[in-house]
């Protein structure tokens, strides 16, 4: 939100609009859904029209992370796509100079900040880094594993949600912002088909917010199951029967779902707020079909339900949602 603070422009309705409730931010070690964390980007990304969203010198205007895509899209290996992305981010910016080397057979991905001072909590720099390690590693099919991630500032207090971020040696104070990993990464071929790399394109920054593997975590089988229930409506299984369907008792289940900084409740209110988003504003159901749908008996505990994750009623949300697009 730092773009928009400094340009005196409403958080309010960004915050809402991404299915935020603000009121939620003031509460300590609150964390937020990674599809509201998208929505967020997007809406602050159009909004600024900036895809560094206020975090440089000059805009980079929504559309350039597309443009890239299709550029790469004739590339064959993830040397060349690197090469190509690099050398057209350096022509249309240079805001953010960005190399990449080999170096006693590591690969090492490396830039800074042309202007610091703009991105003061470090938050574009780490941006930057998540997008050029997600983004390769969606294109090869496998998590790049890094050997070190280098930060040009000092240690910041959310180190350990750096080093889940970047699962390798991380070093501070370092002269340049890198990714170092095996150069044979370079030589990997790229396997996604161009209908596929639309699609990313269209839920970006979505997919960059996933950390490669995640696909594999509790969380992301639990919504499986739930989603492969019934296609038309979420039907949620007391937690019992979903432990037996994984394969262990319910104690461990709530253990594990708890290290995870999780729980089937939090899980069941992520699906139904995405569902009901998209169904209210895609498809435009009324407010009755969209309770039912999401498993309410009733449409006055959805709408409660619905304030509670957004800041609005999903009436509210609908006639906010339509007077933007208008």
């Amino acid at each position: 939100m730092h773009g928009i603070r400094e340009r005196a422009l409403p958080q309010q309705p960004l915050l809402e609009r991404a299915g935020i409730n603000p009121s939620l931010l003031d509460k300590a070690g609150q964390r937020i859904h990674t599809d509201q964390v998208a929505r967020l980007f997007k809406t602050v990304q159009e909004t600024l029209d900036d895809e560094f969203m206020g975090f440089t010198q000059s805009n980079c205007k929504v559309g350039i992370f597309a443009t890239m895509a299709e550029l790469v899209s004739r590339c064959k290996t993830l040397g060349e796509l690197l090469e190509r992305a690099i050398n057209f981010y350096n022509l249309i910016s240079s805001d953010i100079p960005i190399r990449l080397s080999r170096s006693r057979g590591n690969a090492v991905f490396s830039f800074t900040m042309h202007k610091p001072e703009l991105d003061p909590q470090h938050f574009m720099a780490e941006f930057w880094l998540v997008i050029w390690h997600r983004f390769p590693s969606w294109y090869i099919g496998e998590p790049i594993r890094l050997k070190e991630t280098h930060f040009t500032f000092r240690s910041p207090t959310h180190k350990t949600e750096l080093q889940v971020m970047f699962p390798a040696h991380l070093q501070f104070n370092s002269s340049a912002n890198r990714l170092i990993f095996d150069e044979k990464y370079l030589d990997k071929p790229l396997l996604r088909s161009a209908q596929e790399l639309r699609q990313f394109v269209a839920k970006a920054p979505a997919d960059v917010m996933t950390i490669p593997g995640s696909d594999s975590t509790l969380e992301a089988q639990i919504e499986r199951i739930i989603t492969q229930r019934d296609p038309n409506q979420l039907i949620f299984a007391p937690i019992q029967h979903l432990a037996d369907e994984l394969g262990i008792s319910p104690q461990t289940l709530h253990r594990r779902l708890k290290e995870s900084a999780t729980s089937y409740q939090k899980i069941k209110d992520n699906m139904r707020r995405e569902v009901a988003i998209s169904k209210l504003v895609n498809e435009r159901l009324s407010v009755e079909k969209v309770s039912e749908i999401v498993g309410f008996k009733e449409p006055r505990s959805f709408t409660r339900a619905f304030k509670h994750w957004t800041g609005l009623t999903p009436r509210e949300y609908c006639k906010r949602d339509l007077k933007e697009y208008l």
